[in-house]
């Protein structure tokens, strides 16, 4: 079971990426146009922004459906900093993505 030191830094990290892919798409790939906004890629930085959020308020609530929910997050960060690594110019995202990622694996017990 993951100690409640693991689970904050997790939360942290969670907020983290949100605030990052949200701030990234709306303030950078807005603003830089062309395959900053394709589909695929925009809609899955706000999912990521999305489900960052949604994770981190599921732990905050103490909910036994948090390892899940990591699990879910972690794949969507990992696509979604992938995605970023591809379009480029995008490498703080991509950091807060993998870093976001890890630490949710971590919490879900490496499930997938």
């Amino acid at each position: 079971m993951s100690s409640d030191y693991d689970m904050q830094s997790c939360i942290d990290t969670c907020v983290q990426c949100h605030q990052t892919c949200l701030e990234t798409a709306m303030k950078h790939c807005l603003e830089t146009g062309g395959k900053h906004v394709e589909a695929g890629h925009f809609r899955l930085m706000m999912n990521c922004a999305e489900i960052c959020q949604v994770s981190a308020n599921v732990m905050l609530s103490g909910s036994d459906f948090s390892g899940r929910v990591c699990s879910v997050c972690a794949e969507i960060c990992e696509a979604c900093a992938d995605s970023c690594e591809q379009v480029g110019g995008m490498d703080e995202c991509v950091e807060t993505c993998r870093d976001c990622a890890q630490t949710c694996r971590e919490m879900s017990g490496g499930a997938s």
